[in-house]
């Protein structure tokens, strides 16, 4: 997609070439810096780049066919009360080198039956009888030296909205009803990438309609982890929201716009075929190591496991062994962080190797269900988001499962663009997310809004270069040094001349000296005042350069 700059604004830094203003600042997170530098004196502060999104500019729509549930309920778009864990069966692994005949005397000695064996990683599901206690179940295997690890096996839960009645809605109507796009500068990022069928993104869920006639194309060969086979149905609608937003076949005239135009997704259904939304522990471990053995990128859990009280090594020791797995593969990792507006998160998004996702609504303020804490990453949208439904339907979902489908798709184009490694590709999130809430990093924003144009542009904060100046839109000259913020938008510029100046920001996404289209620029709306003595508390907001009217082309003084 291109967007067609109106009027360009050209700034060209003569005398100064792209790589004179030094190495950006290392990564350091916090607030202001203080006053340690002597000079002439200096300006402290914080940037926040943003997205261009304008939230006056968007409303919701309603109309017939068109249902929006659970945006403020946590009973509808939250965790579901319920047992943790199913009665009817356990998960146990065994020591290496216990011979088989030993396991099966084990297990029938309690008059127990193995269900299944997920082969990879060595875990037996074993059926207990009716009325038997699955955690003194495992406990009783506990006690035989032979036993490596023994639990209940936990119930996970979608965190997005329920079902509920659905209409077929007009398809050239869904683009500008995607809000999401618009506030994460999607529509920006596909002028650089709009996505590859050689990047594979894993959905571990309730199943994906395959032959929706907006998927179709986009979905690659999955499993049924339930049943054992390829039919991945989604009974639900949870899992098919989850694609359509990662990407649903996009400029093909019908439906919704996916992030990713072009995709290979892989459906891993761990839920039964009731429509109901309960995914088996034993199950999403399976898919889990499926996925790092099968080509995935990317993994998308929708969903949590257990509450805030299952905190023990006893009940994911499994579930970590298979996250560390799949990390070690490369796999990038993106999870739920909850619906019950509980200063905790929710597993497995609060394992450190995954990434993990808070909702914000199309105001750019936290959904007031959404989960928070010192665990997590970052914020998407996740109130009134349209997607594709079961039987070829379309309908809004709310919920962190569907803040975690688009930092998902975004994590799709930065890959397509050839940005690989999970640790690589959360370092490129932070310092391209747009701030929110309070300045750096927060428990209810995490690093803030992904920006997808920022990602895939490598618009990185540390590279901005923040100075002070004056313009008569012909020149603008600079009255102080050139200065990087950290991570997080703290800046402090060095050596200010006393007057009174506009204080700039500046990232040249394609290096070339001149900010043009698909840059960040941005200045003060006024000029502050500067008397040789420190001054503190600047607020700048950087935007990209795309769609910007203005008919100025400015030059750096020469001789600076």
């Amino acid at each position: 997609m291109l967007v067609v700059l109106a009027v360009s604004l050209n700034i060209l830094l003569t005398g100064c070439t792209p790589g004179s203003f030094g190495e950006p600042h290392k990564p350091i997170t916090g607030q202001d810096p203080t006053a340690d530098i002597p000079g002439r004196g200096r300006i402290l502060g914080h940037v926040v780049m943003e997205t261009g999104y304008g939230t006056a500019d968007f409303a919701v729509p309603g109309g017939p066919g068109v249902i929006t549930r659970g945006t403020t309920d946590p009973e509808q778009s939250g965790f579901i009360s319920g047992p943790e864990y199913r009665d009817s069966d356990i998960l146990v692994s065994f020591n290496e080198n216990t011979p088989q005949g030993e396991i099966t005397e084990l297990i029938s000695s309690y008059g127990y039956h193995v269900k299944r064996i997920i082969e990879r990683a060595g875990i037996y599901v074993i059926g207990i009888p009716k009325d038997t206690d699955p955690r003194h179940a495992a406990e009783s295997f506990l006690n035989n030296p032979q036993v490596k690890h023994a639990q209940p096996n936990l119930i996970g839960r979608i965190t997005g909205s329920e079902d509920g009645y659905i209409q077929g809605i007009p398809d050239d109507l869904y683009f500008p009803r995607q809000w999401a796009l618009k506030a994460m500068a999607v529509p920006y990022a596909w002028d650089k990438v709009t996505g590859s069928r050689s990047v594979t993104i894993a959905i571990i869920d309730t199943g994906v309609q395959a032959n929706h006639p907006d998927l179709t194309g986009n979905i690659g060969q999955g499993y049924n982890f339930y049943r054992g086979d390829r039919d991945v149905t989604d009974y639900n609608g949870h899992g098919t929201h989850i694609a359509g937003t990662i990407g649903a076949v996009t400029n093909n005239g019908r439906g919704i716009s996916g992030i990713n135009w072009r995709v290979n997704i892989m459906p891993l259904k761990v839920s039964d075929d009731s429509g109901g939304g309960d995914l088996g522990l034993s199950e999403i471990i399976d898919a889990l190591y499926y996925a790092a053995d099968n080509g995935a990128d990317i993994v998308n859990m929708s969903f949590q496991i257990g509450g805030k009280n299952v905190e023990s090594d006893y009940h994911f020791s499994f579930m970590e062994e298979a996250i560390d797995y799949a990390y070690s593969k490369g796999l990038t990792m993106i999870a739920a962080a909850g619906n019950n507006r509980e200063n905790w998160l929710a597993y497995p998004a609060r394992n450190p190797k995954v990434i993990a996702a808070g909702a914000i609504g199309s105001d750019l303020n936290r959904a007031d269900w959404s989960h928070y804490g010192a665990a997590l990453d970052f914020v998407a949208p996740g109130v009134d988001i349209i997607s594709a439904w079961n039987r070829g339907n379309y309908d809004y979902a709310s919920g962190t499962s569907m803040a975690t489908s688009q930092i998902t798709g975004v994590v799709g184009l930065l890959i397509a663009s050839g940005i690989r490694g999970p640790e690589r590709i959360r370092g490129i999130l932070r310092e391209t997310a747009m701030d929110l809430g309070a300045p750096g990093r927060d428990d209810y924003y995490g690093w803030g809004l992904v920006n997808a144009h920022a990602a895939v542009n490598g618009a990185l904060i540390t590279k901005m270069k923040v100075f002070v100046g004056e313009d008569d839109r012909v020149s603008v000259t600079p009255r102080s040094d050139m200065a990087n913020p950290v991570l997080g938008g703290a800046f402090k510029i060095g050596n200010v001349e006393k007057g009174s100046w506009y204080v700039y920001g500046w990232i040249d996404t394609n290096n070339n000296g001149i900010i043009d289209e698909g840059d960040y620029y941005g200045r003060t709306s006024t000029k502050i005042t500067y008397d040789t003595r420190d001054l503190t508390g600047i607020k700048l907001r950087v935007k990209p350069n795309i769609g910007v009217e203005t008919a100025e082309t400015l030059k750096l003084a020469a001789g600076n």
